[in-house]
């Protein structure tokens, strides 16, 4: 079908998952188009976006012309979605101009991709993410990454070594398409499919809007979540013998570099914030002395990898219990920095921003809100320190947890509010909020 570039720029600028909003971009270019045999006709390519400020940007884009014209992605036809799904249990590798896509299967991967039909059923996870998922056969969760990273995914490689140490509290990692060459980067991932009633997210903000104090049944599924999130953090830090995910004891210099980049994103925030809350300048001097405080902690504890992302949609509800998912880190971060190790505590820090959020969408009186955020929090933090008890990955003293887990969801605050002012401006008011 051959889109031209100014077709594919005006698109790609339309798309939920496309991190350069409102960055005036100089070109894109195709890298690499990939042939993906399917019953529709789609083209595949990797696109390289440069801005004006000079940055790149690469991602995975699927088209398809429609009738009149117009493009629009081609995963919203079954038939392309079921053409990726039978590369992958193919085991298919196709040469490319600067490397080739190659499909692996990983421990059952390929026997359960054997046992879907030759035509399964599609249909869209439906929920706002920085990649796509479609549900193939209501068995397997396809998902296609957008934003491509050169490197080994963390994905890939926190969901390889969950699923050989035995944690089962997320969908098992089945196959992986992959781009290797120079440019080598992770394209697409299948997973076994959980049926569940939805995320976290879904369920503390419904609860919320129904009582603006949870109940004891919420309460109590917060702590089992809290018990699910310190049983990964356990397994995570289960073998001594793995470089990549030994744990590690935190040293001073740890700290202090943790503490001196929490004070660099204080100020870039706050500057990018400006015009909107002009009033948070007032706040820089404290936000900055409270950031200072981490660097002032005796160092004890381990650092180990992490899920890297949490918060409450990171985690589905199944019925009876949570699964935890979506290990690919925080977007805007580049893989070497989402494979650091760190203290657990800026996982859990995530969780209890996100209760937080909860309150506000929840539209919880503020009084109220804070009651309820606290019991969600102490909940959580509950069955956390239970599942993690006598692991060494705590800090030595209660008050010194207290300081890393505050300075942290400073720092998680500020993310929000840079995510926020770019990609969705209407909640910005709400990690605003908590920085005043």
């Amino acid at each position: 079908m051959n889109a031209t570039i100014e077709e594919v720029t005006t698109w790609l600028e339309q798309q939920r998952w496309f991190g350069g909003k409102g960055v005036p971009i100089s070109k894109v270019e195709v890298l690499e188009r990939i042939p993906i045999q399917s019953a529709s006709e789609a083209e595949v390519e990797i696109v390289r976006v440069s801005y004006v400020l000079g940055s790149l940007e690469t991602y995975l884009v699927l088209l398809q012309r429609m009738a009149d014209g117009s493009l629009r992605d081609a995963l919203e036809d079954p038939a392309v979605a079921r053409g990726v799904l039978s590369f992958a249990r193919d085991g298919r590798q196709v040469p490319l101009g600067s490397g080739m896509v190659r499909s692996e299967t990983i421990g059952r991967g390929g026997e359960l991709l054997a046992a879907l039909p030759p035509e399964p059923a599609v249909r869209a996870l439906g929920v706002e993410q920085s990649n796509t998922s479609l549900v193939l056969d209501e068995r397997v969760l396809l998902k296609i990454l957008r934003k491509l990273e050169v490197g080994l995914s963390p994905e890939v490689e926190v969901g390889r070594f969950l699923a050989t140490h035995g944690y089962r509290s997320t969908p098992q990692l089945l196959a992986s398409l992959t781009l290797e060459g120079p440019s080598a980067s992770e394209l697409a991932l299948l997973y076994a499919f959980v049926p569940n009633q939805g995320d976290g997210w879904a369920y503390l903000t419904d609860a919320l809007r129904k009582a603006h104090e949870p109940d004891r049944e919420v309460l109590r599924r917060l702590e089992r979540l809290g018990t699910r999130v310190g049983e990964l953090h356990r397994v995570l830090a289960s073998d001594p013998a793995d470089p990549a995910f030994a744990p590690e004891p935190i040293h001073q210099e740890d700290l202090q570099r943790w503490s001196s980049s929490i004070v660099g994103e204080l100020g870039v925030t706050l500057s990018k914030a400006s015009d909107r809350f002009p009033e948070l300048a007032e706040r820089q001097d404290a936000l900055t002395e409270r950031a200072k405080a981490l660097a002032a902690v005796a160092p004890s504890g381990q650092k180990i990898r992490q899920h890297g992302d949490l918060h409450l949609g990171q985690a589905l509800w199944t019925g009876d219990d949570w699964m935890v998912i979506d290990f690919e880190g925080e977007p805007t971060r580049p893989y070497a920095a989402r494979r650091e190790k760190h203290t657990p505590l800026r996982d859990v820090a995530g969780m209890l921003r996100s209760f937080s959020y909860a309150a506000a969408v929840a539209a919880v009186p503020p009084a109220a809100r804070r009651r309820s955020v606290g019991a969600a929090k102490t909940a959580f933090l509950q069955g956390w320190r239970a599942a993690v008890e006598g692991t060494g990955l705590l800090p030595a003293s209660i008050e010194d947890t207290r300081v890393m887990l505050d300075v942290l969801e400073l720092e998680k605050t500020l993310y929000e509010l840079r995510y926020e002012l770019q990609m969705r401006p209407d909640w910005a008011h709400i990690p605003a909020e908590g920085l005043a």
